[in-house]
Parts: C-alpha cells; sequence; structure tokens
C-alpha cells in the first residue's frame, strides 16, 4: 500500500475503534454465608467464575457482589422473586423453585455433577455404634435424622420413613448431632469431608463409615427470570470450559479427595424413592458423574 494512502486507514481504524462502546460490567449477586468457615459456596463461585472468564472476550467484564448480609433461604427466595439485585443466585434444590411458585428460572448445569445425590452422614457419639450394625432400610429408620430447615431432603426422607428434626440454622445441625439430639446429620458426599475438617471445633464430631443413601436431588443455580442472558452466558462458559478440559480439572481439584474420602466402595448403599431427577434434561445428564466409577 502507498504510504499516502496508509496514514489517512490508520487514522480512520483508530477513530472506528476509538467510537466502539465498552462493554458493559456484568455484576453477579449472591447471599453471603452466615458463618465464615462454611464452603459451600466455594465451588459453585469457582464454575461460574470460570464460565464467565471463558466467554468475557466476547460478552465482556464481570464481577460478583455480596448482597448485604446473610439472610434465610425463604427471603432469598424473596428477593429472587422481586428481583432486588441484578443476577442475583442462589444455588440448590427442587425446594427454590417450589418456594418461588416457578417464577425463577435455573442454569441447565448440575452444580455438584450429581454429588449430592450420594449421602453419608454424621452420627452422634451414642448412636455410632448401633448406627454400623444397620442391615436394611427398617434397621435404618429407627434412627433420627437432623435436617435444615425448608431442605428438599426433608420430603424425600419423610417419604421414606424417616423421622426428621429440622433446625433453622446451618451450625446448630452439628451441634445437634454432637449432642446426641438427633443421631444422623446426613450429607452429600461433596460436602462431609470439608465439614468435618471445619467444625471438628465444635466438639466430638464423627461420622458413620458402615453405609450411603443415594437419592436424585438435582442442585442448580437459579436466577430471576430477567436475568435469563447471564444464564445462557453461564451455559455457554460451562460447555467452552468442558470441551478444554478446565471444567475437569477445576472439579478434580475440589471434589476427588471428597470422593475418595467417602469410601462409598465399602459401605451398604441403600436407594431411597425419590420425585426429583425424572425431568431432567439431557445436557444437565451429561454434567453428571458417577463418583463409584472415580478411583
Amino acid at each position: 500500500m502507498p504510504k499516502r494512502y496508509l496514514i489517512p486507514c490508520l487514522l480512520i481504524t483508530s477513530m472506528l475503534l476509538t467510537a466502539l462502546p465498552a462493554q458493559a460490567e456484568t455484576v453477579i449477586h449472591y447471599t453471603p454465608l452466615e458463618d465464615p468457615s462454611d464452603k459451600r459456596l466455594d465451588y459453585p463461585l469457582k464454575a461460574i467464575d470460570l464460565a464467565m472468564r471463558k466467554t468475557a472476550t466476547q460478552y465482556g467484564p464481570y464481577r460478583f457482589n455480596q448482597i448485604p448480609g446473610a439472610v434465610s433461604l425463604a427471603r432469598s427466595v424473596y428477593e429472587l422473586n422481586r428481583d432486588t439485585y441484578p443476577n442475583y443466585f442462589l444455588p440448590g434444590g427442587p425446594s427454590i423453585h417450589e418456594m418461588s411458585k416457578g417464577q425463577l428460572i435455573s442454569a441447565d448445569y448440575p452444580l455438584d455433577h450429581g454429588l449430592l445425590s450420594y449421602r453419608i452422614c454424621f452420627v452422634s457419639p451414642a448412636a455410632k455404634a448401633r448406627v454400623a450394625t444397620a442391615k436394611s432400610m427398617d434397621d435404618l429408620r429407627k434412627f433420627t435424622i437432623g435436617q435444615g430447615a425448608n431442605w428438599p431432603d426433608i420430603a424425600i426422607l419423610e417419604s421414606n420413613g424417616f423421622r426428621v428434626l429440622q433446625n433453622q440454622n446451618y451450625t446448630g445441625l452439628f451441634k445437634m448431632v454432637i449432642g446426641n439430639r438427633v443421631d444422623l446429620f446426613c450429607r452429600g458426599i461433596s460436602e462431609l469431608h470439608k465439614e468435618y475438617t471445619e467444625y471438628k471445633y465444635l466438639g466430638d464430631l464423627q461420622y458413620d463409615e458402615s453405609f450411603a443413601l443415594v437419592y436424585p436431588m438435582p442442585y442448580a443455580l437459579y436466577f430471576n427470570k430477567n436475568s435469563a442472558p447471564v444464564i445462557r452466558r453461564i451455559e455457554e462458559g460451562l460447555n467452552i470450559a468442558r470441551t478444554d478440559g478446565s471444567l475437569k480439572e477445576l472439579f478434580t481439584r475440589y471434589h476427588r479427595d471428597d470422593i475418595l474420602f467417602a469410601k462409598l466402595k465399602h459401605r451398604k448403599i441403600f436407594y431411597l424413592q425419590s420425585p426429583y431427577g425424572k425431568a431432567l434434561s439431557p445436557t444437565y445428564r451429561s454434567f453428571m458423574i458417577d463418583p463409584l466409577k472415580i478411583d
């Protein structure tokens, strides 16, 4: 190209680039947990962050922002329905959809990759030896199980004949099982390992090594319907991350030790009936991982 044309072309290109509007920053809101040592949000936030990073070139910058303070599940659903905070998300199970009366939408992705469907339990010191001798579901039904208020597991456990005691306070559930006020406090295999480490300071926290409960338990990211563009971005980013292997790397870093700690192959496995999981999409199922096949 002749020099006489080069400078004008460069000037025009510079002017066009300057005229392009900057992409707006996407702000994603979430609820801070009531206990700073609670690790349940660590992986969901990392997974969303990974998805947003994978799509930053196309959709622009982003950041996370906590809402002003920890609130109850019911209050979180209320704020979601009102769309109080832009792109506010709540991780959880089917009870969130039911509490919102179908007003929320979720990302087509299992936050836990299906691990919450496999439950192992903290056990009270007084019941540990008796629980270990249980050979059937009828034997297990003799023991009480602690759960958080409004957790979707409650309906599943009660419909399968278990007696459930609820507590509004998450940390209080550990105190209940330590203090022999409930016999069992069952957790997903992606949760118990970390919680055992974090909450041993509360007292004689013990876990059972003899059995596991298995029941479908969807676990997703719920948003207000106005956040549909962010959901599409997250789904797109997760598919990219799955293809390039970075999602598997993240999952392995956060959950492989938890799966190995659970030692599922050495436990009696009891399968419970559950209404959840029947309508899971092929995309959702494609992200799920069978922990029994992890070595």
